[in-house]
């Protein structure tokens, strides 16, 4: 008789034990179906085309000496002309800048004796007047410039052409993003996350304008069009 009231007693603990326990329970199930956030992804592309006004030109000079020496010597004498002639043309000393210098040896035919040495130097020289870059190019030529890499172009305010090409991108991508969820019965709610995933740079022009200065003159430098193409990826919610 007496170990009857503990059991009820044990059974009324474990009754609140449960009891506490369901809330906790019923906060781990399932969402309810719709309830789930659902989001569109869309690229957009965006392009500005624009005159450049700004010109790198590789200029530089090989020279060969019977010794290390030799050469180096030579090739500073020269490439000392060179930037000498470029400057006469306006271009300002801030504006040239070694790009590389290289010393290797010459073999003979067999590839046993070293028969002399070959030093090289090269500069890169930002030209800012479009309507002077023949001229630098066959002053630099003039003095002694027999190598070059090309020329590469761009403009001065690259940022205000990404900037606009930016906001083209984005624009691009809400469109195929309202047209996605319009399609889909939805509206376009906040964006979620937004990045830039490609920003391509215009590719330099090549020409060999030592080969051109034997043949009598440098051709004309006509500036190409620069085109500033960007993409990003735009996350929206739908609503």
């Amino acid at each position: 008789m007496n170990g009857k009231p503990k059991w009820v007693a044990l059974g009324v603990v474990l009754g609140v034990a449960v009891a506490l326990m369901l809330p906790s329970l019923a906060q781990t199930s399932s969402p309810a179906p719709g309830a789930m956030d659902r989001t569109v992804t869309v690229n957009g592309v965006g392009t500005i085309r624009s005159a450049p006004d700004e010109a790198v030109v590789m200029l530089g000079v090989r020279t060969q000496g019977a010794t290390a020496e030799e050469a180096m010597a030579a090739n500073s004498e020269t490439m000392n002309g060179v930037i000498g002639a470029i400057l006469s043309e306006g271009v300002r000393q801030d504006d040239v800048a070694t790009a590389w210098i290289n010393l290797y040896p010459n073999y003979s035919e067999t590839g046993t004796t070293i028969v002399g040495y070959s030093a090289e130097n090269q500069v890169s020289v930002t030209v800012r007047d479009m309507g002077r870059i023949g001229k630098v190019i066959d002053r630099a030529i003039g003095a002694g410039a027999n190598l070059t890499s090309g020329i590469s172009f761009s403009v001065s305010d690259q940022n205000d052409g990404l900037d606009r090409a930016l906001e083209q991108a984005v624009a691009d991508a809400r469109h195929k993003a309202e047209v996605l969820a319009g399609a889909s019965g939805a509206q376009l709610g906040a964006v979620v996350q937004v990045a830039e995933t490609g920003a391509p740079t215009p590719p330099p022009l090549y020409r060999d304008y030592a080969m051109a200065a034997e043949a009598g003159s440098v051709p004309p430098v006509e500036p190409p069009t620069i085109e500033t193409q960007v993409s990003v990826t735009v996350v929206w919610e739908l609503i």
